[in-house]
């Protein structure tokens, strides 16, 4: 393979599939042993500490996958926990969507009102009600832990795993690094396709010299790495991640130029310089790097860069439906200059984004034939086999 030894590689990789049944994957039999055995024990980032700035701050945050909408606020206390969405007097969801910040969260049907720390804080006309415990009709709780400002939550009775088993190396790695950016776009959408294609799209680097090639058509890779291949690749027991190789010899169009004048390199061009960043960015500290992509298993991918970071969520629906969100943050801008280098550069991410979600519903409908069971996977997609190794070992673990 052509340039194979620019590749660092860390982690087990031996027994990693290079063929994969898709076909049993997309079949609603096996989502049905994926709900209960990932999704309902696995550790799942939520929210943003951004979204919840201030003691009553709220977001409504909806799993289709186990269900259920949750209700995710900072209590006084100023410690942010998740509540099941469902108003303890009839059922009634809270709080329909969106975000806020109130003193008390009051349902809409009857009046019931609850804290941020889930306390039944109000009840109109209580004293109709007969044996009534107001202590113990607070809201249901749902187990929470909050990493480096990403919010999780774990459906499992009692979890397996603590959050910092669960992250394993990368636990200790990102001291800082999402504390000094903010919140640009955010899409949501849902697809005809199954969670693993989705996740799958934005897990490999294979696909961008032909993909992106009209929109970034020169943002990786270079005379020295024409075939893009990775600079670091890292197979954790649960999660992998992998960095992209930045073009030295990209040249910057006119527009580029004149939207980064006055700020810092945001999509397509990129500042290389990791010397202060956390050890868990640019793990490798590859010279030519652009930015990093980390699976968080089962569902959220992260890339990291020097100046911004992308979460996307893929949340599924069904064995044939996935609701996807992408939440972008950059560095705060402080001058008009930078702020225009940061619209220029939200627009070119989010048609870049457009080319990687334009894959997965064509990509479902033809595998739905049923004329092609399995798929073949290169070391460039040693992400993909990995992921599906991780699938296996825990539909295994009853």
């Amino acid at each position: 393979m052509a340039n194979a030894a620019q590749t660092v590689f860390r982690g087990a990789m031996d027994d990693l599939p290079t063929r994969v049944d898709i076909v049993d994957k997309l079949s609603p039999e096996n989502y049905a042993r994926e709900v209960e055995r990932i999704f309902r024990r696995a550790w799942l980032p939520v929210a943003h500490l951004a979204e919840l700035p201030r003691e009553g701050s709220y977001v409504v945050v909806d799993v289709p996958t186990v269900r259920t909408s949750l209700l995710v606020m900072r209590a006084r206390d100023g410690v942010v926990r998740a509540f099941h969405n469902i108003c303890r007097h009839r059922g009634n969801k809270l709080v329909r969507a969106g975000t806020g910040c109130r003193p008390t969260v009051t349902c809409g049907f009857h009046g019931w009102s609850f804290a941020p720390d889930g306390r039944l804080a109000g009840v109109p006309d209580q004293a109709q009600f007969k044996d009534f415990d107001k202590n113990a009709l607070g809201l249901i709780p749902v187990t929470t832990e909050v990493w480096e400002g990403l919010v999780f939550v774990n459906f499992d009775r009692e979890p397996r795993w603590s959050l910092a088993e669960w992250l394993g190396p990368m636990y200790d790695q990102f001291a800082g690094y999402w504390d000094d950016k903010e919140k640009l776009t955010s899409y949501q959408a849902e697809f005809h396709c199954n969670w693993h294609l989705g996740v799958n799209a934005f897990t490999e680097g294979y696909h961008t010299l032909f993909l992106h090639k009209n929109t970034v058509p020169d943002y990786q890779g270079g005379r020295s790495n024409p075939l893009r291949h990775r600079p670091y690749m890292e197979m954790m027991q649960r999660h992998h991640r992998y960095s992209a190789p930045r073009n030295p010899d990209h040249k910057a169009t006119p527009a580029e130029v004149f939207a980064f004048k006055y700020g810092r390199k945001l999509v397509p061009a990129y500042d290389g310089d990791s010397s202060k960043l956390p050890p868990g960015v640019n793990p490798a500290r590859a010279d030519n790097w652009a930015f990093d992509v980390i699976e968080l298993f089962p569902n959220f991918v992260m890339l990291n860069s020097n100046n911004w970071h992308l979460g996307i969520w893929f949340w599924p629906v069904d064995a044939g439906q996935t609701v996807i969100r992408a939440d972008r943050y950059l560095y705060k801008a402080k001058t008009a200059g930078e702020r225009l280098g940061q619209a220029y550069s939200k627009v070119r991410a989010r048609e870049v984004l457009r080319e990687d979600l334009n894959t997965m519903e064509a990509t479902q409908a033809a595998l739905m034939s049923g004329v092609m069971r399995d798929i073949v996977l290169s070391q460039q997609e040693l992400a993909l086999q990995h992921h599906f190794k991780v699938t296996d070992d825990m539909l295994r673990d009853v």
